[in-house]
């Protein structure tokens, strides 16, 4: 299974100040234990490494009375740079090149955020079964199947509680034939 992450579960993982960082941590390490591959658009690294330093600089002005060093400047890049680097090992960043920005143009009858459209592009590009987000525009205008985090959770969850890994289903499907030793399914 192939889950894209966009940029927000992202933020919400590397900012535990941010609220939905407790649940984006669960999903990332329940995805990564139960060999689920995760993908990121490349422009959400970007994304990432701008808001992770910003916030880190924002930390340290509010630690210090509004004044920011050159050594915590640098130690928040720093930061950034590690957040960046750590979600290069922990997913695989779909590319991007002009048929995204084609992509991105033809869907704003759709979805008028153009960020957004590049993250649906990136999740078409790389045949994701899932976008997993916390924007709820998004969610709703989500050309592929598209959940938040805790919808996701759940779902893997069940999968994982009611089927061995060889016997996974998609999302919708229904059992088609009784699993050895069990009682009769009923959905």
């Amino acid at each position: 299974m192939m889950l894209l992450l966009d940029t927000n579960v992202w933020m919400d993982y590397y900012s535990a100040s941010r609220a939905g960082h407790v649940k984006a941590f669960e999903l990332i390490d329940y995805a990564s234990a139960h060999g689920i591959d995760l993908l990121y658009a490349v422009n959400s690294s970007r994304d990432v490494f701008y808001r992770v330093a910003a916030d880190a600089k924002q930390a340290c002005r509010e630690d210090s009375g509004g004044v920011l060093t050159d050594a915590e400047a640098l130690a928040a890049q720093a930061v950034a740079w590690a957040s960046v680097e750590h979600m290069h090992g922990l997913a695989t960043a779909v590319g991007s090149d002009e048929s995204d920005v084609w992509h991105a143009c033809k869907t704003r009858s759709i979805h008028s955020d153009y960020e957004d459209n590049l993250i649906l592009a990136a999740a078409q590009r790389a045949h994701a079964d899932f976008l997993v987000t916390g924007d709820l525009r998004l969610l709703q205008h989500s050309l592929v199947a598209a959940l938040n985090v805790d919808d996701m959770l759940a779902y893997l969850r069940a999968n994982d509680s009611e089927d061995t890994p060889s016997e996974g289903l998609a999302l919708g499907q229904k059992r088609t034939s009784q699993p050895e030793n069990d009682a009769p399914v009923t959905r």
